[in-house]
């Protein structure tokens, strides 16, 4: 098979925060109103134990809810250890599948496996699940154009391509 589009991509900070800011703009607001649900419910759970005296409950509560943010934040602090390391990708798009390539390790992801795509000025993000995305830079194309690779990958994924350049 030959490679269609081929695209390297470098992911520094800019990229990065670059994902960050549209991410948080386009899904913040539902993270938001999960929390406050979430909240809503612990505080109801937490006055109601405090109500009917069950002290025994309050506690196993107060330690399930520390030991989270302990591994939550544990794990925050090591996904910006990673960031600070430069990486550089590259994807070859082919009929079938995308092969990925970082050093020297390859992966194959077919094109069902994309939940979504939005294509902003600068960049295409193909969403791989709810928090995580692959980022291509427009201007890492070697094998391809932007507008042909816009083209192809909205062919192949119909209903999850999106446009945010309006």
């Amino acid at each position: 098979m030959r490679v269609l589009f081929k695209n390297t991509t470098k992911y520094d900070k800019e990229n990065c925060n670059n994902f960050i800011n549209f991410h948080s703009n386009k899904y913040g607001k539902r993270e938001l109103v999960k929390f406050i649900i979430v909240a809503i419910v612990l505080i109801y759970i937490f006055i109601f134990n405090i109500i009917y005296n069950n002290w025994y409950f309050f506690i196993i509560g107060a330690t399930v809810i520390a030991l989270i943010s302990l591994i939550n934040r544990k794990n925050n602090t090591n996904q910006k250890k990673t960031k600070k390391k430069l990486k550089q990708y590259t994807f070859y798009f082919y009929d079938r599948y995308i092969k990925i390539r970082y050093r020297r390790q390859f992966d194959r992801m077919l094109y069902f496996q994309i939940k979504k795509i939005f294509e902003t000025e600068e960049n295409f993000f193909l969403y791989t699940d709810d928090k995580h995305s692959l980022i291509l830079d427009k201007d890492g194309f070697e094998i391809g154009s932007v507008e042909e690779f816009s083209k192809f990958i909205r062919k192949k994924c119909p209903f999850k391509y999106n446009n945010e350049n309006k």
